[in-house]
């Protein structure tokens, strides 16, 4: 399924809308969720893979790691991915870390 992502009028929200029929499939509104969202638009919290954006890592806390995970969001507002290819990347990497 292609999804688009569209920032809300307040640039605190983000919206996830079916490309093709413009209907809402879930809306982010709470900073918490700002690192999920924006793993499934290609960004990556820490170089270390020790974290999900959400927990402190040795490198950096996840105040910062939430804080640009927002920045990421708001310069992909508009665009559009295939979440099927985002679910094989999910879970790619989640066997890479089971081998470490």
């Amino acid at each position: 399924m292609k999804v688009r992502l569209v920032q809300g009028s307040s640039n605190l929200c983000f919206e996830l809308v079916d490309d093709v029929t413009g209907v809402s499939l879930e809306f982010i509104q709470s900073d918490w969720e700002y690192p999920h969202l924006a793993r499934m638009f290609g960004w990556s919290p820490c170089e270390c893979r020790a974290t999900d954006g959400t927990v402190d890592c040795d490198h950096k806390t996840a105040s910062e790691m939430i804080s640009e995970a927002y920045d990421h969001l708001s310069n992909s507002d508009g665009e559009v991915i295939d979440t099927d290819d985002y679910e094989k990347r999910e879970e790619h990497d989640a066997s890479s870390r089971s081998r470490h």
